[in-house]
């Protein structure tokens, strides 16, 4: 389904606009939004793009984005340069026509690239992100069955695995339990050396598999090397790919994770990182058939990405870590209260789930940031895990695990970060965070116990609204919702007639269809009333 963008009107008046015989308003307005017409236009109009763009910065200066849209567009027109389309987008932002803006972005990133700049424009496009607007309408049901061929080693055949970390003080008592906000999840992790040693508790967390596979969990262990990759041998490989099978649970290895990071010291050479990493999946897929590998860089550029893949053969899952902040690197004139998380998934997911099952091996929501340590983001956060959970189980099939980082890092060192850049992840200790999570729970498809992968196990699964459904029968539907600020209502009606929808995602609504042809129709409104976003789907009920 197409979604039908509204405001439409800048749309609508573009054409017009870029004839050189449109009639010239001052201060013409091009959004839904009122804008006071500040800025006229000169009588002698320019005939070539620098004089349009001339005046497209002096209408913004004027504080009237209508004109200054106008003006950037017959630049853009005349002479369809990168810069003349990232004004034009700029100025639809400052109008609220976010899908308009969203076009410019990606004409300008487009040009930015053909001419050999990919570094402006990644920057354009990761800045367009927040501004893409979309509504995709699914139904649940229940299947059974593999979502894949041939399933990976720990893969479920369907859902997430819900997965926490969980610290050294997290385990007490012997044998050795997990505290009890922690034992509900079907994944624990935890990071842990990888250093030469003849005690099986230096080599490998037993305490944290004895008290993960007590209560029916897999561990999850983010493996770094405690001495340079050139030292890392393969006896040290193969003692703690023993141990690993010792432990006698599911257990998820995650080595020397984010190598595409400059910071990291294993980032310096991706060949050796490449041949380590093969020499330790080697000696776990011959030691230890309990485990499996993880693979996970941070999200970035691709191309550079893929320098460290150790190939398929190695690699047995492909994890991203992925995090919510509000604001940019502690920026406080950067905010990011309206990004979309899972953009900064897309890439890679379409290039990995092919041939892996993916994880968010590390994912979580600052509700605190040490750059306004004052101000309460809990909204914030609980929106976030709402979007990367929910748009995980509706949009990425192969997306079968999420780990959330249960730490408050204002306090104490933090990985060398300054106080401004540092954050408060916290999950149980924010109410906001805890009951967007519980949430999950009411639905089978976020697994809470590890199992192996069961091709006779149904689990809720959404899938694209079909053209025919039975008659008579509960229809469960649920949204994906992506707008450039979070909606105030969404409204869920067939044939006219209003559904009772969940105001947050994944916006579930429920009813039943007689037979015959309806119209199911989703509008998306603003807090000040205006319609952000609205699809259609017409379906037969038999």
């Amino acid at each position: 389904m197409r979604p039908v963008n509204v405001p439409a009107r800048p749309a609508l008046l573009l054409a017009a606009l870029l004839s050189p015989a449109a009639p010239l308003l001052t201060g013409t307005l091009l959004s839904g939004t009122a804008h006071a017409g500040t800025f006229a236009f000169p009588a002698v109009l320019p005939r070539k793009a620098d004089g349009w763009y001339a005046l497209g910065v002096q209408a913004t200066r004027a504080g009237d984005p209508g004109a200054a849209a106008r003006a950037f567009a017959q630049a853009a027109a005349l002479n369809p340069t990168a810069a003349n389309w990232r004004a034009l987008a700029d100025a639809y932002v400052a109008l609220g026509d976010y899908t308009s803006a969203t076009d410019a972005y990606t004409r300008a990133a487009a040009r930015y690239r053909a001419q050999g700049d990919g570094v402006t424009a990644r920057a354009l496009e990761y800045k367009a992100a927040p501004y893409r607007q979309t509504i995709d309408v699914r139904l649940v049901t229940a299947q059974t069955g593999s979502t894949q061929p041939r399933l990976a080693r720990l893969e479920p055949a369907r859902g997430i695995l819900l997965g926490a970390y969980a610290p050294e003080l997290s385990v007490t008592g012997v044998p050795p339990r997990l505290s009890p906000e922690r034992q509900d999840f079907a994944v624990i992790f935890r990071y842990w050396d990888l250093k030469p040693s003849r005690s099986p508790d230096v080599i490998f967390p037993h305490r944290h598999a004895q008290a993960a596979r007590t209560h029916g969990q897999a561990l999850h262990i983010a493996l770094e090397p405690a001495v340079p990759l050139r030292q890392v041998t393969d006896a040290m490989l193969s003692a703690f790919a023993k141990e690993t099978a010792k432990a006698g649970l599911p257990v998820f290895v995650r080595f020397a994770a984010e190598m595409n990071d400059p910071q990291n010291e294993w980032s310096r050479d991706p060949a050796l990182y490449r041949s380590t990493f093969q020499r330790l999946a080697r000696a776990l897929h011959q030691h230890a058939p309990n485990a499996a590998t993880v693979w996970m860089p941070m999200p970035g550029d691709l191309t550079k990405i893929g320098r460290y893949y150790p190939g398929p053969d190695a690699v047995d899952w492909a994890g991203l870590s992925l995090y919510s902040l509000p604001f940019e690197n502690g920026n406080v004139r950067a905010p990011r209260l309206n990004a979309h998380p899972l953009d900064l998934v897309d890439g890679f997911y379409a290039r990995y789930a092919p041939a892996h099952p993916i994880q968010l091996s590390e994912y979580a929501a600052s509700h605190r940031s040490g750059a306004a340590a004052s101000q309460d983001h809990s909204d914030f956060a609980a929106r976030q895990l709402r979007e990367v959970y929910w748009g995980a189980w509706i949009r990425y099939p192969r997306l079968k695990n999420i780990n959330w980082l249960d730490l408050n890092m204002l306090t104490g060192e933090a990985n060398g970060k300054s106080a401004a850049r540092r954050n408060d992840y916290r999950l149980f200790a924010s109410p906001a965070k805890w009951q967007a999570f519980q949430d999950l729970r009411t639905i089978n498809a976020f697994q809470r116990r590890f199992q192996k992968a069961c091709l006779t196990c149904t689990v809720s699964t959404a899938t694209p609204w079909p053209a025919r459904v039975p008659a008579h029968t509960d229809l469960s539907g649920v949204l994906w919702l992506q707008t450039a600020t979070p909606p105030a209502r969404v409204q869920v009606t067939v044939n006219g007639q209003d559904i009772p929808t969940a105001p947050t995602l994944p916006h579930t609504f429920r009813f039943q269809a007689t037979p015959g042809t309806h119209r199911l129709t989703v509008t998306a409104y603003s807090a000040s009333g205006q319609l952000m976003l609205r699809t259609e789907k017409t379906f037969q009920a038999q």
